[in-house]
């Protein structure tokens, strides 16, 4: 152990990274499926009407507004009976929180089949907007203590690209399994299904959970740290939660990261919310079919994942690499427009291409966001960990009120009729099929590649935090003891 923290300047064991890193398998295990189904559920298989489910995201974005950023401030600012007693800061609320969020997972599936979905539609409308707060909620806490760990867990590059390698890979094995196996444990129709494979899920994640203990387990030597942490925060001005809001938000570095971040989640948001749409729609093809171009996808992500290590660490300049991998992702939207012409294959392949991008992104995301946090603590004189990602989470949740607005705004002008649950049943019912299927087609490729393209223009024009700069801040960081 002593000779690999002497070579390689790492503080934690392969097995600590690989458990941290599991983390991101339990909750993407979860919100995997989420953002593969809840839109199919409620529009396609509840007949829940396309207005009401893109209502129910607008209200949830307002309450979203509030409680990503303001769960970030209150876990930085509170001190609970575990920090004041024991040391401990973010492993409580880690695990506190991971379960009543499973079981807020399972609430969405749960809501009563009996309910007519032409006469009560207000009462499912209610149930999922319910359902959806408070999932979010309890993800929001949960998450945010899970990613703060991060850059006080792993606190050189080298340490923070290597736990991420391992992150990116286990993380990328749940989404893989998130795609490809609840599709198989529902059946297209059947909305009961839906409940069966929320359950399943449910029972699997428990195992996930026990997997990532080790990980985001907070060892003496940061309990010592967030100790030091606490005594400067104590000699700093205390800040209300506006004026907080006003530096997070004015500060341009973590601005122009979280958009360019915005940009992946949503695109990403997108396309996979409309997986269940292009297999049944575009392709007419079956659920098996969705496992496989999913699972293509996913393959793609996690077959580069060791390509986009090995570069990182050659062109030491996260920066640049978060470009290249936004680039990736752009460029391989183009074959996906072309689904529709090429068929289940051409869709495989392309979306095997475009998981590249996917996973490129994926793998970049921490370790920038890392540098943005500490160049912020240089800056401010303390570690705010959980305010900036609060911020960020919000943005993660705005990518999935994106996806409902654009659903919203796609599907009734191009025709698409909720409740249709067949290509068949499509052309009979729209009144304008072929321009409903097209309409799948610019939701799940053309508007997210231009979204994409956006935020690599603003990212690549106004981040401007240099690999020299990063290590200026090392060093910084150390000469203050954060």
């Amino acid at each position: 152990m002593a000779k690999w923290k002497e070579k390689r300047g790492y503080e934690n064991s392969r097995f600590i990274m690989a458990s941290y890193g599991a983390n991101q398998l339990f909750s993407q295990w979860i919100t995997g499926a989420f953002g593969l189904f809840v839109l199919f559920f409620y529009e396609v298989e509840i007949g829940l009407a396309t207005e009401l489910v893109v209502l129910a995201f607008i209200l949830f974005s307002v309450w979203n507004a509030i409680n990503d950023p303001l769960m970030g401030y209150l876990v930085e600012r509170l001190h609970m009976p575990w920090e004041k007693k024991w040391g401990f800061k973010r492993f409580p609320w880690i695990v506190l929180f991971a379960i009543p969020w499973l079981f807020s997972y399972l609430m969405i599936f749960l809501v009563p089949l009996n309910w007519n979905p032409v006469s009560d539609q207000w009462l499912l409308f209610w149930w999922f907007f319910i359902s959806l707060v408070l999932y979010d909620t309890f993800l929001t806490i949960w998450n945010i203590n899970a990613t703060a760990l991060y850059p006080d867990k792993f606190r050189t590059l080298n340490e923070r690209r290597t736990a991420t390698g391992y992150g990116t890979m286990i993380g990328l094995v749940g989404i893989v399994i998130a795609m490809t196996i609840p599709p198989l444990l529902k059946t297209q129709g059947v909305p009961a299904s839906y409940r069966t494979m929320a359950w399943i899920s449910l029972g699997i994640a428990f195992i996930f959970f026990f997997l990532m203990i080790p990980g985001v387990w907070e060892n003496k030597d940061l309990r010592q740290q967030y100790s030091t942490q606490r005594e400067l925060m104590k000699q700093s001005e205390y800040e209300g939660f506006f004026k907080t809001m006003w530096r997070v938000f004015s500060d341009r570095r973590f601005m122009v990261k979280v958009i360019f971040f915005f940009g992946y989640q949503a695109s990403a948001a997108l396309i996979q919310a409309s997986g269940p749409y292009f297999i049944t729609f575009v392709i007419n093809g079956t659920d098996l079919d969705l496992t496989l171009i999913l699972g293509a996808m996913l393959l793609g992500a996690l077959g580069s994942t060791y390509f986009w290590l090995r570069l990182a660490k050659k062109v030491d300049n996260n920066k640049k690499m978060s470009l290249y991998a936004g680039w990736a992702m752009f460029i391989l939207f183009i074959p996906i427009m072309f689904s529709q012409l090429t068929g289940l294959i051409g869709l495989a392949i392309a979306m095997l291409l475009w998981g590249i991008g996917l996973g490129g992104q994926w793998y970049m995301d921490p370790p920038t966001m890392g540098d943005v946090l500490d160049d912020l603590t240089v800056r401010n004189k303390k570690r705010e960990n959980s305010i900036y990602y609060g911020w960020n989470a919000f943005f993660i949740r705005l990518s999935g009120v994106f996806t409902a607005v654009v659903f919203g705004i796609v599907h009734p002008l191009t025709g698409f009729v909720e409740g249709a649950s067949s290509l068949a049943q499509l052309q009979a019912l729209s009144p304008t099929p072929e321009l409903a299927v097209f309409g799948i087609i610019i939701q799940g490729s053309i508007i997210p590649a231009i979204l994409v393209l956006i935020t690599i223009f603003i990212f690549w024009k106004w981040y401007d935090i240099t690999p020299e700069l990063v290590e200026e801040n090392e060093v910084k960081l150390r000469e203050l003891g954060l």
